[in-house]
């Protein structure tokens, strides 16, 4: 049984941080959590494989969980192959990013139906001769294609379904029987005609109906919540802002204490002082960090492919040719760096809003979103700036740029 011991490491757990700390783990999982001056650190001994290294009072968080990604390294969610996938999951990986739901886009039914076998087959066949290292894909955020044309966005606005297509429901619990319990979460606009039916199906298969790329007043969002829907796609994007008459959706979603927010925190989608004001305003517990991450992530300035449409890459920035922002072009980190240095906030406090929260989200902080004994040995080590220096996946060691 492969064995070992994370040292001298600056362990951010739960509720606290531990300045000295020791992470042991075994078989993937974490054994123990100790001080480490309360341990005498050893060598190999016998035909165990011990794995001992001194992080040099490095920080060492969970990995990253992400819920709502597009895509990274040159790679897209839409490109659709298994080889695509799992060269997406590698560069995730190496961005600190350990699980995530890949998100699909607005498109046709065969181009949807192709991406959902395809990522089913990486996910359930693990063996199948690909890449074996790379971030956990936990299921899919199917991203449309139920969404208002007036806040589109970067969706290509061919590809949305029109207000009169009364199919939709019927099509999206067909994709349900025919890829059981692989989409967790379905973006869509409460205001089309098929708002009710859609959140009907989401709530009867558990899974996650959330309100995006849409044009919804205060009131629809009411009538919303009480079909169940609790969960907002990138909050302040690709929906309207707060007026002072005109409270909207987001009054709605910032003032109910059931309902969790998606904030995109890369610094460009929103300014950082508006992502203060959403955390002073909703329970710590009900505001997950999300990347909305495209192929140019880890990638230089230039040239990209969003949804079937160009973007252009500069200072970091992803537009379309109208401007529009076009997803990210900054991993999940970047938003735990925006509330560290940015904002000031504790880093226990700001771990918490990339891990703990979507890992509960999505039903897995059984085994992820904590360093706490009995889950995955699955961590990332960062230096005090932030900076990215290994990712353990598994007890593994599976990038090291140190």
């Amino acid at each position: 049984m492969d064995r070992g011991r994370l040292y001298h490491a600056k362990l951010v757990l739960p509720d606290s941080i531990c300045q000295d700390g020791t992470i042991n783990f075994a078989d993937g999982k974490i054994q123990a959590i100790d001080a480490a001056e309360d341990l005498q650190i050893t060598g190999t001994s016998g035909e165990e494989q011990n794995i001992e290294w001194d992080l040099g009072g490095d920080l060492l968080i969970p990995g990253l969980i992400d819920t709502h990604v597009h895509g990274a390294g040159g790679f897209d969610v839409m490109d659709g192959t298994p080889e695509s996938f799992e060269a997406l999951r590698m560069a995730l990986l190496k961005e600190g990013t350990t699980g995530f739901l890949p998100t699909t886009m607005s498109s046709t039914r065969e181009e949807l139906l192709r991406v959902l076998k395809n990522v089913s087959f990486v996910m359930n066949n693990r063996q199948s001769g690909l890449t074996e290292a790379g971030a956990e894909i936990l299921g899919v955020h199917m991203e449309g294609p139920f969404l208002s044309l007036k806040y589109k966005g970067a969706q290509a606005a061919g590809t949305i379904w029109g207000l009169d297509a009364e199919s939709g429901p019927e099509f999206f619990k067909q994709i349900l029987q025919d890829f059981p319990d692989l989409i967790r979460i379905l973006t869509f606009a409460p205001e089309r005609p098929d708002a009710h039916k859609l959140a009907a199906v989401c709530l009867a298969n558990r899974l996650i109906p959330s309100v995006g790329h849409s044009d919804a007043d205060y009131e629809r969002m009411q009538e919303a919540r009480r079909w169940g829907i609790r969960h907002v796609t990138h909050a302040f994007n690709a929906m309207p802002g707060i007026h002072h008459r005109n409270p909207g959706l987001l009054t709605q979603a910032l003032l109910n204490d059931e309902t969790i927010i998606e904030i995109i925190a890369d610094g460009v989608h929103i300014h950082p002082a508006v992502l203060d004001l959403v955390l002073r305003l909703k329970p710590a517990g009900l505001v997950c960090l999300i990347s909305d991450g495209s192929r140019a992530v880890g990638m230089p300035d230039g040239e990209y492919e969003l949804g079937g449409q160009e973007t252009t890459v500069h200072e970091g920035v992803a537009r379309l040719s109208d401007g529009t922002i076009a997803g990210s072009a900054f991993s999940l980190l970047q938003g735990l760096r925006i509330l560290v240095q940015s904002l000031q906030y504790p880093i226990q406090q700001a771990v918490r809003y990339v891990t703990l929260n979507p890992a509960r989200l999505l039903g897995v902080d059984k085994r992820l979103g904590s360093l706490e004994v009995d889950k995955d040995a699955t961590f990332i080590r960062l230096s005090s700036n932030l900076e990215l220096k290994q990712v353990w996946f598994r007890g593994k060691l599976v990038v090291d740029y140190d």
